[in-house]
């Protein structure tokens, strides 16, 4: 028997949830009065929330990606949607937690007795969960995201938990004081931050043709985060991107003045696209670089799961698309789908070795593995940030068609110049 509707939502969320409508863990934002009543008492019973709301014990569990995945057809399917994430939620949580349905596009999960860490892990548990459900409706993979969310309600001051809105408005004004406050040391930054660019070598024809971009941080400059670790709203990277585009704009406009025609690859995460906050403030700065750009930058999009749908893939890049030449695509070692992502102008997909610095066995199978099972898609092939020359040696054997990093070449302070090696 079929376990889907024909919309592709599961069956299981008709069986399930009426009852669980009236259950004391779900907020009932049709019921101001015992929304208000439900989430004072559990406020009053958990110390952690009594305390403060604070970072890791409240997460937000978004469906604008899926909203517009489905795009008209959203408001027909929404309910299911809702019904499906609100029986995943309960199929998860303990008696000390609460959720509830904030707006069209968005639950939050109250974690009563958690710690952060073992809340993170329930909501993102919660979240692969109903993206798998979801897949056989065409649903990309990440069309659930998962963030926590700082909020601190003093004592004395009961006002957000009054009402649905009220609660609304808290979370949102939360998330924007969290992205403010990651934002501050990179902003501070800004001035003293400046591309590198790095030659990226054709292995076969041994040429340099294009030059990859990276913002340079200055020694003792504090952007108040990990870089090996992800920002927890996105925001940094957002910025970072933003900037780098920027720049990039702008070189591309100088080496054209000095009759340098390399291509220019820039980087760009996967969330800055996917989070429409986000994507909107980059198409802003798109709609600023000039023409050139259209026929000589390239844009890397950094994490991309290595299953996300070729629509998916279509409709993120389609927004950016008529400002540059083209996108490559990075993935782990163990992508094998290249061939399943045509027609979205992926000129070539490409893998990060950077934390490769001397190649072992299974590095190598790694690499020859990523080849073997993406030869029948008709792209280059990327192995960047190469940190030692045996890296990039190993990368050339496994029949790579590009190499960048120290391995291969210092960066440089300015990009554009074709040449040999």
């Amino acid at each position: 028997m079929n376990n889907t509707f024909k919309d592709g939502i599961p069956r299981e969320t008709r069986k399930a949830g009426f009852l669980q409508s009236f259950d004391r863990q779900k907020l009932d934002s049709r019921d101001p009065g015992d929304f208000a009543s439900k989430l004072l008492s559990f406020v009053r019973q958990n110390k952690v929330a009594a305390d403060a709301l604070v970072a890791g014990n409240i997460q937000m569990l978004g469906m604008e990606g899926l909203r517009e995945q489905f795009g008209n057809r959203w408001d027909s399917v929404k309910e299911k949607v809702h019904l499906l994430v609100e029986t995943t939620i309960k199929q998860h949580i303990s008696t000390d937690d609460v959720y509830c349905l904030i707006n069209d596009e968005s639950f939050i999960v109250l974690f009563g007795k958690a710690s952060k860490e073992q809340a993170n892990k329930t909501a993102h548990a919660i979240g692969r969960d109903v993206n798998t459900k979801l897949s056989g409706a065409g649903a990309p993979s990440d069309a659930i995201s998962v963030k926590p969310v700082v909020i601190e309600i003093p004592r004395d001051d009961q006002g957000a938990l009054n009402s649905p809105k009220s609660l609304e408005n808290t979370v949102e004004e939360a998330q924007r004081q969290a992205e403010a406050a990651e934002l501050k040391p990179v902003e501070k930054a800004k001035d003293v931050l400046r591309l590198r660019f790095w030659p990226v070598a054709n292995v076969r024809k041994r040429l340099v043709s294009c030059y990859h971009a990276e913002l340079h941080v200055p020694e003792g400059t504090d952007l108040g985060f990990d870089p090996n670790e992800p920002s927890a709203t996105g925001a940094v990277e957002a910025a970072l991107d933003r900037m780098t585009l920027q720049h990039s704009g702008a070189a591309l406009v100088d080496a054209a003045s000095r009759k340098m025609r390399a291509l220019l690859i820039v980087p760009v995460h996967f969330e800055t696209l996917a989070a429409r906050n986000f994507r909107n403030a980059y198409l802003e700065m798109c709609k600023l670089l000039p023409r050139i750009a259209e026929q000589r930058l390239l844009l890397l999009v950094r994490g991309l799961p290595d299953d996300v749908p070729q629509g998916r893939l279509h409709s993120l890049f389609g927004y950016v698309a008529p400002f540059v030449a083209g996108f490559v695509g990075e993935f782990s070692f163990g992508f094998s789908r290249a061939d399943k992502l045509g027609g979205v102008k992926l000129l070539a997909f490409a893998v990060d070795g950077s934390r490769i610095e001397q190649p072992t066995i299974n590095d190598i199978n790694a690499m020859k593995g990523l080849m073997a099972s993406n030869k029948k898609m008709k792209v280059r092939r990327y192995f960047h940030g190469a940190s030692s020359v045996e890296t990039a040696t190993a990368a050339r054997r496994t029949h790579f068609d590009y190499v960048q990093g120290a391995g291969v070449a210092p960066s440089m302070p300015i990009a554009g110049k074709v040449f040999t090696i």
